[in-house]
């Protein structure tokens, strides 16, 4: 095996992306041995091109959308479901959201101000708490 940067092919249901990444690579065999953050780089990839093909977010739109809404990632998925780590695993390419969470992400990014029909921020804005 040989450590250096290429481009890694891969696909999901037979539709193909690339990324490059530094990895130790047989040139026999194929195979690579990823670590680190060439792994979460090669891992973030997939979880971009699986979102697409899916037809769900993407790790960054999640985040953006997130973010426009003015929720950490814990309150997202308290109050958005998933709990309390499911934001992080969305944005950080770990996870993929699922296709409803998808839609209700693409709901309220179109009309962010719907968040408040949500029975605990509507609880917490009657409490004066935000």
């Amino acid at each position: 095996m040989v450590y250096r940067s290429k481009v890694s092919t891969f696909d999901y249901l037979g539709v193909p992306d690339k990324v490059r990444v530094t990895g130790w690579w047989c040139d026999q065999c194929g195979e690579s041995i990823l670590t680190g953050e060439d792994l979460k780089k090669y891992s973030l990839a997939f979880q971009t091109l699986k979102a697409r093909v899916d037809q769900v977010l993407s790790p960054a739109e999640v985040a953006k959308v997130r973010e426009r809404l003015g929720l950490s990632q814990r309150k997202a998925g308290e109050l958005l479901g998933g709990g309390p780590r499911a934001f992080y695993k969305y944005e950080s390419g770990e996870q993929t959201p699922s296709v409803p969470m998808s839609h209700l992400l693409r709901l309220l990014d179109h009309d962010p101000n719907r968040i408040q029909e949500i029975p605990e921020v509507k609880k917490k804005v009657r409490l004066g708490h935000g």
